[in-house]
């Protein structure tokens, strides 16, 4: 499967994501960005996005760089730090492939607010099943 492919696939098959108002806006080997706008329903009491729905963002972006390949790939571990409170009106999350090898696999992901500011910083660490991604379609 293509990059492309496996967009339209995660896109469609993910409806968690579809639920959080997720969208993979971009998507490379091994790379993802995903985008969700900032709506009521998501706040926290405090009145900034609930640290749910960020991490929701991250590991979906963590998702689609790890199963950019067209082989099915899980979440392991992903391990995250809020750096500020989330406000303004659209978040962004970018993954990046920081290594991988034939099971394992590391990633970077950073959330950003409207102003470019750190939201959050995630390192994540998925399984690679062996098993190609057109197999779940």
């Amino acid at each position: 499967m293509n990059t492309q492919d496996v967009k339209t696939l995660l896109e469609t098959k993910n409806t968690f994501a579809a639920h959080l108002g997720i969208a993979i806006t971009e998507m490379g080997e091994g790379t993802a960005t995903c985008t969700m706008a900032i709506r009521p329903e998501l706040a926290n009491p405090f009145g900034t996005v609930n640290a749910g729905a960020i991490y929701g963002l991250a590991e979906t972006a963590f998702g689609a760089a790890a199963n950019s390949h067209g082989t099915a790939a899980l979440a392991v571990n992903l391990s995250i730090a809020y750096v500020r409170p989330a406000t303004g009106t659209t978040l962004t999350a970018r993954a990046e492939e920081l290594s991988a090898g034939r099971r394992m696999a590391t990633y970077s992901v950073k959330v950003y607010d409207d102003a470019g500011e750190l939201v959050a910083d995630v390192q994540a660490m998925g399984y690679r099943t062996g098993k190609d991604l057109g197999e779940l379609a």
